[in-house]
């Protein structure tokens, strides 16, 4: 027991890590909903919504150079940086100039935002390395430092905290995180030509996963405003479970990278899904009858239909859980082909966001179907072992 332990504890420890790392990022939010007013929080978290967009960049470079790192795969990792930046640079000059004229943004507050995607995108070399090493603990750490910065600076300057100090914080927390980082680990050795299709297919299939849970964050407020917070507070719980998962997908991305020649793979993989079909029927024997009593005790008495909803909700991102992961394995295994299915999915579930409405019960139940469904059939239609094709090894 004592070996298996020794040998598994990262496996173990780290999603607890990660959620607590989750609970730190919310206490910022319950922080900062406290302190601003109701229309100074919704514009801070339209800047965030911004954000979180532009930050797929940095989060897809990481997986991409912890998948060629771990297959030993060559990259000119300072030409890509640079081009990046360059790339990056222009789409933000032009989104800082538009942006104002379009929404009531600031200048000053989305040259924040500028400056936290291009620390981010420099972090996320970094952070690659040490996930390719299977250096989760570090990983760990470079998480907290971010997290804990801007959470301490909120802390010790919230009377004085507008939407524009929030901003700030997050930026000095990317920068604390990006000085550790310095520390950690030596930028990626750059040999060989400069690939970008990995990190482009990245991209492409973090926008569209992204898509998934934000759509329907965007909707309610329109279709259901009178139940948007009850419905905030359950989105919190579901996506609680979404963050568990891609905290061992982290975990998982080096070994199933590693092994995508070997004949193993299909059957270790089969293994792992197996695994996390398990886990995801625990989450929904814990959300249906634990949950619900929670809720009151976490969040007071003012939420009593979040608890109904998170029964449907964890069902909702059960589905998404499952389709992220099948992106997981054919990212590892270079597929593309499987972007096709994605837009698929996105197309029907927009669809069912907006003419399966006549509740929130039903409006959950029509985004359940059409994930856990997706998921269903991708996992019988996406083929699991690699293929030596010409249009399959293009990088």
């Amino acid at each position: 027991m004592t070996g298996f332990l020794n040998r598994h504890a990262v496996i173990l420890i780290f999603p607890v890590l990660d959620i607590l790392l989750n609970i730190v990022n919310y206490a910022y939010h319950l922080l900062l909903a406290r302190q601003l007013s109701s229309v100074d929080y919704g514009f801070l978290n339209g800047y965030l919504a911004l954000l979180g967009l532009l930050l797929i960049i940095g989060s897809a470079l990481q997986w991409t150079v912890t998948r060629d790192l771990s297959q030993h795969l060559m990259n000119h990792y300072r030409v890509l940086r640079n081009r990046l930046l360059a790339v990056v640079g222009v789409i933000l000059l032009i989104l800082l100039y538009v942006l104002p004229i379009l929404l009531p943004f600031t200048r000053i507050n989305l040259l924040l935002v500028v400056l936290t995607v291009f620390f981010h995108i420099l972090l996320s070399f970094r952070r690659g390395v040490i996930q390719a090493q299977e250096r989760f603990y570090a990983l760990n750490l470079s998480y907290y430092v971010e997290s804990l910065t801007k959470v301490m600076a909120t802390w010790l300057l919230l009377q004085y905290t507008n939407v524009t100090l929030a901003l700030a914080f997050i930026l000095i927390g990317m920068l604390a995180a990006y000085l550790v980082s310095l520390l950690q680990t030596p930028f990626p050795e750059s040999t060989g030509p400069t690939r970008w299709h990995g990190l482009t297919h990245m991209i492409h299939t973090q926008v569209v996963m992204t898509l998934f849970f934000t759509l329907d964050s965007l909707l309610v407020t329109r279709f259901f405003p009178t139940f948007a917070g009850d419905y905030s507070v359950a989105l919190r719980f579901g996506q609680l479970l979404l963050f568990v998962a891609l905290s061992l997908s982290q975990l998982l991305l080096p070994r199933l990278s590693s092994l995508n020649h070997q004949k193993s793979f299909h059957i270790w993989e089969r293994k792992l899904y197996l695994f996390l079909l398990s886990g995801l029927a625990c989450a929904v024997i814990f959300y249906v009858t634990v949950v619900p009593y929670l809720i009151p005790l976490l969040f007071g008495a003012g939420y009593d239909l979040a608890g109904q909803y998170v029964k449907y909700m964890v069902l909702v991102y059960a589905g998404i859980t499952l389709i992220q992961y099948e992106a997981l394995i054919q990212f590892s295994l270079h597929r593309t082909s499987y972007l096709k299915w994605f837009w698929g999915i996105l197309v029907l579930l927009v669809l069912s966001l907006l003419f399966v409405r006549q509740t929130v019960e039903i409006w959950l139940t029509g985004q359940a179907v059409v994930l856990l469904g997706s998921a269903f059939v991708l996992r019988f239609i996406l083929p699991k072992q690699r293929l030596i094709a010409k249009k399959e090894e293009r990088l």
